[in-house]
């Protein structure tokens, strides 16, 4: 269902971490290093989410043991954990089996974080609150948590402080987001100054994965907006989320939207959906004044993904033009799963009555790699809608992947800031209208990004890898320039 390499969680395995998504060793610690904040003002917490548990002897509570073991070792311990939903499986009518559920998770296989006083915040989800009884249930099994909620939602959405740090997790039920806009945005103003803000709740906003039927796997497009736009007028972190049984990342309007969603749930009897190459994880998060930062654990303890966010680039005056003699030195990096590409590329579009302009794909830059078929990398203007496009074959000899920007117009100039950054899977896909705006993952559906993509040392630059008639770009005044991080 996602991207990356799965890992059979094994007693006693070799630590390793990942540098992007390469494996490098890291020693045979029994304990993990916490990944702590850089100055004094910051904070910690992990992040994990949707094992639906409960259940004695199955192997939803195997694969939750897994990762509770790993979460167990990181030293110090982290300040608090955020758990955005479907901590058991639920789903019953039967409330006594459900209360029996909570129970067992909160008795017995979340005993530890109970012994070692660390907070633990849950968050209503689908499998949880999917009807008037089962939230009494949970209001009743969580009586602990702030009771500050909007009216109707005691008990079920709530905020904290921690020093500088503020959490509200808002209510979202099965396929469900009655979010409290007003509720939320008087808590984020009172708040207002909270160095660190983040707000959670169990569905994705935006989709994930390919995963874009809603209300089943994030929210409605109508919903999107108005609840996004608060998190941005508000100078919120990250929203923090769960539901798809995946890691992802992608910025939205410089916002994260970070979902966690590896706790032990799988799919169907063969575990993670057919070609997945998932695995089951926790998220060690760190703020502090410099940004966010996060390291994604596996069961053994490796580190399988990490980012620092926001992440920096050179000044423009540093960036060079790309010409056809000096793609190979300007556009390959020396580091692939590490170096950040960024391209900015300006020009005019063609007038809509060009010859050959309408219904014709328009290439801006592209890779080129012939084995291949394809373009490794096509950046381009889509010839059906007119939007910015980009193709991209994530992993060699599987097909290309795209990802869709805005319109661009007919005789229409634009400045574009590309990025294809190796550390952000399929989110690594980000645009931005010039140095003062915030980035933004393009929409695609793909389940990777460019994180082992192959880069080729060809590339053009107004046309495709067949040659100068092949999709060439029908505008005109094309410049490209480039930048690496």
């Amino acid at each position: 269902m996602d991207r990356r390499e799965f890992c059979q969680a094994t007693a006693g395995a070799v630590a390793t971490t990942l540098v992007g998504r390469q494996i490098v060793a890291a020693g045979k610690s029994t304990t993990i290093p916490a990944l702590l904040p850089r100055d004094p003002s910051g904070h910690r917490f992990v992040l994990y989410s949707d094992c639906c548990s409960g259940l004695p002897g199955t192997p939803l509570e195997a694969n939750l043991r897994s990762v509770n073991r790993m979460v167990a070792r990181i030293r110090p311990q982290p300040e608090f954990i955020a758990f955005p939903g479907d901590a058991v499986s639920g789903y019953t009518k039967d409330y006594a089996e459900l209360r029996r559920q909570w129970d067992y998770w909160q008795g017995t296989e979340m005993k530890w974080i109970r012994e070692r006083k660390l907070p633990l915040y849950q968050s209503t989800s689908n499998h949880n609150t999917y009807d008037d009884g089962s939230a009494e249930v949970f209001r009743s099994v969580h009586s602990d948590l702030p009771q500050n909620g909007p009216a109707g939602q005691k008990g079920l959405a709530y905020w904290f402080r921690r020093g500088n740090l503020l959490y509200i997790s808002t209510h979202q039920p099965d396929r469900q987001m009655p979010i409290d806009h007003a509720w939320l945005d008087r808590v984020l103003i009172e708040n207002a100054d909270a160095k660190f803000k983040f707000v959670v709740g169990h569905y994705p906003v935006f989709p994930v994965n390919g995963y874009i039927a809603w209300p089943l796997w994030c929210f409605p497009p109508a919903q999107r907006r108005p609840f996004w736009d608060l998190l941005v007028k508000h100078n919120v972190d990250a929203y923090l989320a769960s539901h798809i049984i995946a890691f992802d990342v992608q910025a939205h309007d410089g916002v994260l939207q970070i979902l966690s969603g590896g706790a032990g749930t799988v799919h169907g009897p063969g575990g993670f959906m057919p070609g997945s190459s998932e695995y089951f994880h926790a998220v060690q998060v760190a703020v502090d004044k410099q940004g966010l930062r996060y390291q994604v654990h596996d069961p053994t303890g490796r580190v399988r993904e990490q980012l620092q966010w926001p992440f920096e680039l050179p000044p423009f005056k540093q960036w060079q033009p790309v010409t056809a003699q000096n793609t190979a030195t300007l556009l390959v990096p020396r580091d692939p799963q590490r170096e950040i590409l960024a391209l900015r590329i300006r020009g005019t579009t063609a007038k809509a009555d060009r010859d050959g302009s309408d219904g014709r794909d328009q290439t801006l830059v592209c890779a080129i790699d012939p084995s291949e078929g394809v373009e490794p990398i096509w950046i381009g203007i889509d010839g059906d809608s007119g939007r910015l496009l980009v193709r991209i074959v994530p992993r060699s000899g599987y097909g290309r992947q795209s990802w869709k920007g805005p319109l661009l117009g007919t005789d229409a100039t634009f400045d574009l800031q590309l990025v294809l950054h190796p550390h952000m899977g399929p989110g690594g896909v980000l645009l931005r209208a010039n140095d003062r705006s915030p980035w933004s993952t393009l929409a695609s559906t793909s389940s990777r990004g460019v994180e082992i993509l192959k880069r080729p040392r060809r590339w053009a630059i107004a046309h495709g890898q067949s040659g100068t008639a092949d999709r060439p770009f029908s505008g005109r005044s094309l410049q490209v320039t480039t930048t690496r991080a």
